[in-house]
């Protein structure tokens, strides 16, 4: 079997000059290094052992989220996991005319993955016969015009589309029926987020502190690159002003307090007032509708685990429900 050969789509190239910085930052070569995304994962490998055993292709996948979680990332090791050739990596807005996308289909061997990135994004002509490829394997094709028109049936070898998309209500209803298996990828907990953060420390050779990380991911807006972006400003920080360039707890939150929440939140806005209303539920859910201290449900607040000004995020990760007396009584620990 020949080796997969993959090519990266524009958001990864983008993706990847972020990540590299000319400093070669790995990224994650199976689903088990990947962090985060279990209940995805487990459902993947199950889906995959059960095609291996019913000797045939994998389904296919749509993978939704919102920008920066990696979902590129995740489908791309979903491909390797099938070790199978994944021959085109394609983007929506790149198909817009129907012999594009036979001239994917016609090269592909059977089992072979279709990475198909943004696929909300594709043309209605090519989603509607892209719904055709994808369940029967075939596509008729009009050539010429007129009197002399004729139709051409095309079939191709069974594929395993693999596709992504920020906005599912925007992938048209034939074309997501067409998917065995429709994912939605979770936010990260501050524990995973805080895990990436000591893989790219590792990666990048920077010294970083266990309470450090864990700093950083309360200030990140929850993304992978969130967690890199302050991570470096960080090690900057850290470079300039002390002589190990190591990042402890102190200089993390110093140096999160030089970045704007715009820089690490979800938000544009400041201040408690602009905690998003689906950051809000999310938090009341979590937490049960009750004070994460003492357990009384009587004038819950919205409170802020590191504040704003000393570089948290308005992300559910930072924000927990307390009562106004246990919020009143709450010493501020970072100095």
């Amino acid at each position: 079997m020949s080796e997969p050969q993959y090519s990266p789509t524009n958001s990864e190239r983008r993706d990847a000059v972020t990540l590299q910085g000319g400093l070669q930052l790995p990224p994650p070569a199976t689903l088990d290094d990947f962090i985060g995304q279990e209940r995805i994962k487990q459902r993947i490998r199950v889906a995959i052992k059960g095609a291996a055993l019913r000797r045939s292709p994998l389904g296919h996948v749509l993978i939704c989220g919102r920008h920066g979680l990696g979902k590129a990332t995740l489908s791309r090791l979903i491909a390797s996991e099938l070790k199978v050739c994944t021959h085109t990596i394609t983007s929506g807005p790149a198909l817009f005319r129907l012999p594009d996308l036979v001239g994917l289909l016609v090269n592909m061997q059977r089992g072979d993955a279709l990475l198909f990135d943004g696929i909300q994004r594709v043309s209605a002509t090519v989603a509607e016969n892209l719904c055709t490829a994808m369940s029967d394997f075939a596509i008729d094709v009009v050539m010429g015009v007129g009197t002399r028109a004729n139709s051409l049936h095309m079939e191709f070898q069974p594929f395993t589309l693999i596709g992504t998309t920020t906005r599912r209500d925007k992938v048209t209803a034939g074309l997501l029926s067409c998917f065995s298996a429709v994912e939605s990828m979770e936010e990260y907990s501050v524990d995973e987020l805080a895990a990436m953060a000591r893989r790219f420390a590792q990666s990048l050779n920077y010294g970083l502190h266990a309470d450090a990380a864990l700093r950083i991911a309360h200030a990140t807006d929850g993304t992978p690159l969130g967690v890199l972006r302050c991570l470096r400003h960080a090690h900057d920080f850290a470079i300039l002003n002390h002589p190990s360039g190591t990042i402890s707890q102190e200089i993390a939150a110093e140096a999160l307090k030089m970045l704007s929440p715009a820089d690490h939140t979800n938000t544009p806005f400041q201040g408690r007032e602009a905690i998003p209303s689906v950051v809000r539920r999310e938090v009341w859910r979590r937490d049960g509708g009750k004070c994460v201290q003492c357990g009384g449900r009587e004038s819950l607040e919205y409170d802020h685990i590191i504040p704003v000004s000393k570089g948290g995020s308005n992300t559910a990760r930072n924000i927990e429900l307390l009562c106004e007396k246990c919020n009143r009584s709450k010493r501020d620990l970072i100095q």
